[in-house]
Formats: C-alpha cells, structure tokens, sequence
C-alpha cells in the first residue's frame, strides 16, 4: 500500500518520464529508411537510444537519483520486454499492437526502477538538522 505522497509522487513522474522516452523511441522507430544500410544504422540507433532517452528524461522529470535510474531503467525495459505478452489478440489493429509492445515496457521500466530505488535509497536513515545537534548523543 503506498502511504505517502513522496511514494506516490515519484511513481508520476517516473511514469510521466517513462511515456515521453517511449514516445520518443516510437519516432525514431517509424524514421523512413530507404536501404539495408540505413536499416542497421536504426537499429543500432534503436539499440542504444534507451540509454540517453532515460537518462534525459529522468533528469527532466527530476527523479531522484536521476543517473542510477537512467542508467538501469534501459535494463529493466529489457526485462520486462522478454516477458510481456502477444498483443495481437487483445487488439485488432497491428500498429497499436507495436506501439504497445514498445511502450509498456519503458513506462513500466521507469517505475520499476523508481520504485527499486525508493526502496534501497529512500528507506535509508538521512541525518536531519536536529539529529546534528545532538551529535549523535540520543539520550
């Protein structure tokens, strides 16, 4: 159950920054390519642009460890690509098909990266300006 409004927070923003780099990756997909050469300098693009993708769309949505979560939100996108389902009989046209194969990943990439990160950093004790006054004494 989230309980705060940080929790809830961070799982917009991520997700906001999760549909602008899918959207994205979804331009550089449909690029009009004339010949096999320019075929595999997309998809090499298209290999790699996940990583400067999420780092600048974490950063813009001002998440809070915006290099960890740019860095491994490309994996987890991958991850969650391995396992997802066939979309071809939840809807009838092929395009949408597509763009949910690409975008539901990503969105779902950033969240779980966010969320991970909540978990590991978030949990963690942070020194407050009353903890420093007292030097460490907490009688």
């Amino acid at each position: 159950m989230i309980r705060d409004n940080l929790t809830v927070r961070l799982l917009l923003r991520s997700a906001l920054a999760g549909s602008v780099a899918a959207v994205l990756l979804l331009l550089l997909l449909a690029w009009p390519v004339d010949d096999s050469e320019s075929e595999v300098n997309l998809a090499i693009a298209v290999a790699l642009a996940p990583f400067p993708l999420s780092m600048t769309a974490a950063w813009l949505a001002r998440l809070p460890v915006w290099p960890l979560i740019g860095l491994m939100a490309p994996f987890a996108m991958l991850g969650v690509f391995v396992f997802q389902p066939d979309y071809d009989s939840w809807v009838s046209h092929q395009g949408l098909s597509f763009a949910l194969s690409i975008t539901i990943p990503v969105v779902s990439g950033f969240v779980f990266t966010a969320m991970l990160c909540k978990m590991l950093f978030g949990m963690m004790p942070s020194l407050t300006s009353e903890d420093a006054r007292t030097d460490g004494d907490l009688t």
